[in-house]
């Protein structure tokens, strides 16, 4: 299994295609190409960050239909538009 790591931005809509088990799906721009991307591991999490159009960074390995399985992700810049309630 060949892993990769790249950097690029959210260029769609983050999508649940799946919820046994949690499945999550978004595409990936980076400055060569785009990437269809799916997260199992911590997708909850994923769903609450991601936004399109945001910096993000990835670690992850593809699978047999070439989609790229996100093992670790980072998003820039998560929390911007967040009110405090006291």
């Amino acid at each position: 299994m060949e892993y990769v790591s790249l950097k690029g931005t959210i260029n769609s809509t983050v999508k649940v295609i799946s919820f046994s088990p949690y499945l999550v799906r978004f595409e990936l721009k980076t400055a060569e190409q785009n990437y269809n991307c799916l997260v199992a591991k911590d997708a909850l999490n994923f769903m609450y960050v991601a936004e399109e159009s945001v910096p993000i960074a990835i670690f992850g390995h593809f699978n047999k239909r070439h989609q790229l399985i996100v093992d670790k992700y980072h998003v820039k810049n998560v929390i911007q538009n967040l009110s405090v309630v006291r």
